[in-house]
């Protein structure tokens, strides 16, 4: 099923982030020393519908560094204007800094990229279904092809090609992306959305107490979950949320007051049993961690 959507305004600071990684790019390029790295070195799989990166977007790079080095044990390393974060030396995502901008609403924001056989026909299928391109395609070395687009909700989010084939599924470690959500106010059209963007099947949630909540598959995976905002969040902008795993959310939210962050939806019973949360870093990106084993993903896919 595809549905074709009103566009709406996409946040300033989706734009901001697509020109700011353009340049980046161009300064890493310009030296031997400071390349992003490749996605994979393992292989070519090809896994369309996959989160693949992640990046930030924040006007203090310096504060958050420290506040994901200490809560995930991330360590990082400078592509001239571009941070790259590790995790056990495992690239994990990218930081950059921009001004916030003036008299907006926009605020830092973590942005995920998915996997697409096409850079292009993606972004063809975006506009045809009533979102926008805030960064045309651009080829980024060693890393591949890559865009910057706004959903017709106005969520953003990434696009791309990997050059060397992408990260194959695993069980990630504490410190990995773990998951990614929605939040949207119509899950079933924006689950159409992006089913015609990256080819996703939709598969309904019946176990979730909301109703119109879809996981999004691909290869028998599921990929992402798309959640309708509840009518009482208005405040809430449709937006995509990712997911670090962590040992333990308690203790990781003992930190996250003293590091400078905020805690936005506490653990709760319904929730995962009380093991999944959802934080604000020293700038006010969100991010969610979730508590995870080993012996849940028995037997799943």
């Amino acid at each position: 099923m595809k549905t074709r959507l009103t566009p709406t305004r996409a946040p300033g600071w989706g734009a901001a982030l697509a020109l700011g990684l353009c340049a980046a790019t161009s300064l890493i390029g310009g030296s031997p020393d400071l390349r992003v790295p490749p996605l994979c070195t393992t292989g070519s799989t090809r896994l369309p519908g996959k989160f693949v990166w992640a990046d930030l977007v924040t006007d203090d790079v310096s504060s958050v560094r420290k506040f994901y080095g200490q809560l995930f044990g991330w360590s990082y390393v400078n592509a001239g204007d571009y941070t790259i974060a590790k995790n056990q030396d495992r690239p994990l995502c990218g930081m950059f800094q921009r001004q916030r901008p003036a008299g907006g609403s926009a605020r830092p924001r973590w942005i995920g990229y998915l996997s697409v056989p096409n850079v292009r026909k993606a972004q063809r299928a975006v506009t045809q279904a009533g979102g926008r391109i805030l960064a045309e395609a651009w080829e980024v070395p060693d890393r591949g092809e890559q865009a910057v687009l706004a959903d017709p909700e106005g969520a953003v989010f990434g696009i791309l090609h990997s050059s060397s084939g992408d990260p194959q599924d695993f069980l990630p470690d504490p410190g990995d992306w773990i998951w990614v959500q929605l939040l949207s106010r119509d899950a079933r059209q924006a689950g159409a959305f992006y089913q015609s963007v990256a080819g996703y099947e939709i598969v309904e949630n019946l176990d979730s107490v909301r109703p119109d909540d879809f996981v999004l598959t691909s290869d028998g995976y599921a990929r992402a979950a798309v959640l309708t905002l509840p009518d009482d969040k208005r405040e809430v902008q449709p937006n995509w949320l990712p997911f670090v795993r962590v040992t333990s959310v308690s203790d990781s939210l003992a930190k996250v007051k003293d590091l400078g962050g905020r805690v936005l939806i506490s653990p709760h019973p319904k929730l995962l049993g009380g093991r999944l949360a959802v934080i604000a870093d020293p700038t006010g990106a969100a991010i969610g961690i979730l508590e995870w084993s080993q012996e849940e993903t028995k037997g799943e896919r």
